[in-house]
C-alpha cells in the first residue's frame, strides 16, 4: 500500500511519523549523486524540501534525458519524472536508475503513481476508495486540491 498516513506530508502530529528531513533529504543528494553518476549522467539541480516543494527531488540528465527524481522522505519512496510542473506531473520509469535506487529506497512506478483516485461521494464530500490509511488532514486536502492520482498525493503541491 502506497497511501500510508501521513504520506502526503501531512502527519496530523503523529510523532511516530516523526523523521530527520535534513539528514533523509542530504542522504537522498549522495545516492543522486553516486547512482547518476554510475549511469555517467549528472546531476544539473538539487532542490531541498522548502514550503512549495515539501520534498527533495533533482533534475538530472543520463544519455542525452533530462528528467528529474522525486523523494518522499516519510516512506523513503522514490520516482522519476519527466517535469516538474506543478499539479501536472508526468511519472516515467528509468528501469537501470531504479535498480540502483531500490536498496535502500522503495522505487515507485509510473504506473502506481498514475493509478486513478476513485472516489464514492458521502454527505459533504467524497470518501477514497483507494486501499489506503490517510488520516482525516489528508483526505480534506486531497478533497480541496482535486487530486486525481496516487501521485497527486505522494508528490503534492498543497500549501
Amino acid at each position: 500500500m502506497i497511501l500510508k498516513r501521513g504520506v502526503t506530508g501531512f502527519t496530523k502530529g503523529d510523532l511516530s511519523l516523526e523523521r530527520d528531513g535534513v539528514a533523509c533529504s542530504a542522504e537522498f543528494k549522495r545516492y543522486c549523486y553516486s547512482y547518476v553518476g554510475q549511469l555517467k549522467g549528472r546531476v544539473l539541480s538539487f532542490y531541498e524540501p522548502d514550503s512549495v516543494v515539501g520534498y527533495a527531488h533533482a533534475h538530472v540528465k543520463i544519455d542525452g534525458e533530462a528528467f528529474y527524481i522525486f523523494y518522499n522522505d516519510l516512506y523513503d519512496y522514490v520516482a522519476f519524472t519527466s517535469n516538474c510542473e506543478m499539479g501536472g506531473l508526468e511519472f516515467i520509469d528509468h528501469p537501470l536508475l531504479a535498480d540502483l535506487f531500490k536498496n535502500p529506497y522503495q522505487v515507485l512506478t509510473a504506473a502506481q503513481l498514475t493509478e486513478p483516485l476513485a472516489f464514492q461521494a458521502s454527505g459533504n464530500g467524497n470518501i477514497l476508495l483507494n486501499e489506503n490509511d490517510l488520516n482525516d488532514v489528508e483526505l480534506h486536502f486531497m478533497n480541496r486540491f482535486r487530486s486525481q492520482t496516487v501521485g497527486d498525493l505522494v508528490f503534492n503541491y498543497w500549501d
